[in-house]
């Protein structure tokens, strides 16, 4: 009679922990990611239906000070709260200068996490740069970035 008891314990047990282990994500280096800055943002005007252009089509735009990004993003009534806070920040706060990807995975069917190299200028005038997360998902055939390091 306790074995049966012990036997859902230990079922839940192992369903519980194997929910709550962190996954282990494969990156993916992206080769030859072309380095985009002030010089050549401007080369960066159009963009393919891929997460690769669409990440650098809306870091040239950041660069450029702009108002194109907002094609490879959601409609503003789409966009959730964190991620209009966050482009309301890149707006007022920074100045991106240079960007490049690094590396891409899969988080799901249609959504990949992209690592972007970037360099900030704060409104201090203090200059930083550093390896951040972007969020790129394939929403009604289209690829948009639904997420942005800040």
């Amino acid at each position: 009679m306790k074995i049966l008891l012990i036997i859902p314990f230990l079922i839940f047990s192992c369903v519980s922990f194997s929910q709550t282990e962190p996954e282990e994500r494969v990156w993916e280096k992206i080769e030859n990611a072309p380095v985009i800055d002030v010089k050549n943002a401007a080369t960066f005007s159009t963009y393919e239906n891929t997460l690769e252009s669409v990440v650098n089509y809306f870091y040239a735009s950041q660069i450029r000070k702009d108002k194109e990004w907002e094609k490879v993003v959601p409609l503003p009534e789409e966009r959730t709260e964190r991620l209009q806070s966050k482009l309301k920040r890149y707006e007022e706060v920074w100045t991106i200068t240079t960007f490049h990807l690094v590396s891409k995975t899969q988080t799901s069917t249609n959504r990949f996490m992209v690592r972007v190299y970037f360099e900030i200028t704060g409104p201090d005038g203090r200059k930083d740069g550093g390896i951040d997360t972007a969020e790129v998902r394939l929403i009604d055939g289209k690829w948009v970035i639904t997420s942005i390091p800040t």
